[in-house]
């Protein structure tokens, strides 16, 4: 595979489009894996690769479903906060985002044909960042390797998103197969997973910015995590930076004509 080194610019571009995933997957893992840890002890980096990787890649290749679940999410989840407080709090933000999801993915008629292959895209997000996340597991397990979170982001955003772009375009062929008439259901379903992510993560902040008492168990968990999120970001934009530009280098194909 030559080197496309004529022109920097879309390189430079490229770089920069990766960089800005890699700041927004960084809190999105971190946050996840410390919600995560307790309930699912050392499976917890590979649950929170797998969700991460999905919202990464739909922000990434299907803004339109990613911008509505956005929007579903931070409505449910000020809604909650307005009304509600105390643990079940956060359950209901999660249960208004996944109705409402749902019912937008319904509603809404999208501009392309099931949002840009949002089902593609989301699912081999899912199943790289769970690929990526349980390699990281085994090794720091059956190795007894301490990975450090700037370590882990970094793989994740760099070794995850390569995979991803390898793999997206087979499973749009596979996902093509699936009936026009199901698209506004699956459309919903993917907008109400990525909404409940974003309710979860806004009530979260804003419990710990009010600091009201608001599930102890779970504000503390993200709480504790907060002295490492400079590092991770970091992390992640530099991370995504050197991957975006060598994929440009390298020649892989971007993703916009899925």
């Amino acid at each position: 595979m030559r080197l496309a080194l004529s022109n920097p610019q879309p390189a430079l571009l490229r770089a920069t489009a990766w960089a800005l995933i890699g700041a927004i997957y960084a809190p999105l893992f971190l946050t996840l894996d410390a919600l995560l840890s307790q309930p699912l002890g050392e499976h917890s980096v590979a649950a929170a690769a797998m969700v991460a990787g999905a919202v990464g890649a739909a922000f990434y290749g299907a803004r339109h479903a990613a911008l509505a679940a956005s929007v579903v999410g931070v409505v449910a989840a000020s809604f909650v906060l307005l009304a509600l407080d105390g643990d079940r709090a956060f359950w209901i933000a999660a249960l208004l985002a996944a109705g409402l999801g749902v019912l937008t993915g319904l509603a809404v008629d999208f501009p392309s044909r099931c949002t840009d292959n949002v089902l593609a895209k989301v699912s081999t997000g899912a199943v790289t960042g769970a690929l990526c996340g349980g390699l990281l597991g085994l090794i720091a397990e059956g190795f007894q390797v301490a990975l450090t979170v700037p370590m882990v982001v970094a793989f994740l955003v760099s070794v995850n998103g390569i995979l991803y772009i390898s793999g997206v375009r087979p499973m749009a062929r596979l996902t093509r197969q699936i009936p026009a008439r199901f698209c506004a259901i699956t459309e919903g379903v993917m907008i109400a997973v990525i909404g409940v992510v974003v309710a979860g993560n806004v009530w979260i902040f804003a419990g710990i910015l009010m600091a009201d008492g608001q599930s102890d168990r779970l504000v503390a968990a993200v709480a504790d995590s907060a002295d490492l999120m400079p590092i991770a970001v970091a992390a992640g934009v530099l991370a995504g930076g050197v991957t975006g530009a060598l994929l440009e280098l390298f020649e892989f194909p971007w993703i916009d004509d899925l």
